[in-house]
């Protein structure tokens, strides 16, 4: 079942007017839409064509991105036993830029992925409490990995993100 996200028309006039026009999500990719289904088909081989170099930490390795959906914001993560996604992280500096960035990248991603994809809205949870919103897309293949965008918000950040991946990562 697909659901759609409604937007509301303060949110898209926000998303497009001067001062937030201003604080959009730029592509660091000529075809956003061909780069986003190339990243998810290379998502069996762990993003290995996505992957410049990396740094090792205890548990994971991570890799500059070669093609960026966000510039200047991905990253290739891999934790080993085949597990590994395709990040992008792009701070807000207030409520009303994260919403629109958050809008722009959900229209965005669900303009890309084809009609096989289903999606839906929900409330992020992180330790019990609510932190922001998520858009989760879902191929019907489960071979696929999962394709969401967060908008987190507390007391101390807010932030965008893209996470292409494992769906036990996603949450």
């Amino acid at each position: 079942m697909t659901t759609h996200v409604t937007i509301p028309v303060a949110l898209l006039a926000l998303s497009l007017s001067g001062c937030a026009f201003q604080e959009t999500l730029k592509s660091g990719t000529e075809d956003p839409c061909a780069t986003l289904k190339a990243i998810v088909e290379d998502y069996p081989t762990e993003f290995a064509s996505f992957r410049k170099d990396g740094s090792d930490y205890s548990s994971v390795t991570i890799y500059r991105a070669k093609e960026e959906l966000i510039r200047g914001h991905c990253e290739v993560w891999a934790w080993g036993n085949a597990d590994s996604a395709y990040v992008c992280t792009v701070g807000a500096p207030d409520p009303e830029v994260a919403t629109a960035r958050y809008v722009q990248a959900v229209e965005r991603i669900s303009g890309c992925l084809g009609p096989e994809w289903m999606f839906e809205e929900a409330v992020r949870e992180r330790d019990g409490r609510a932190d922001g919103l998520v858009t989760r897309f879902r191929h019907q293949e489960a071979s696929n990995p999962i394709v969401s965008v967060h908008k987190i918000e507390d007391r101390w950040r807010r932030a965008v993100y893209l996470y292409i991946g494992s769906p036990a990562r996603a949450f």
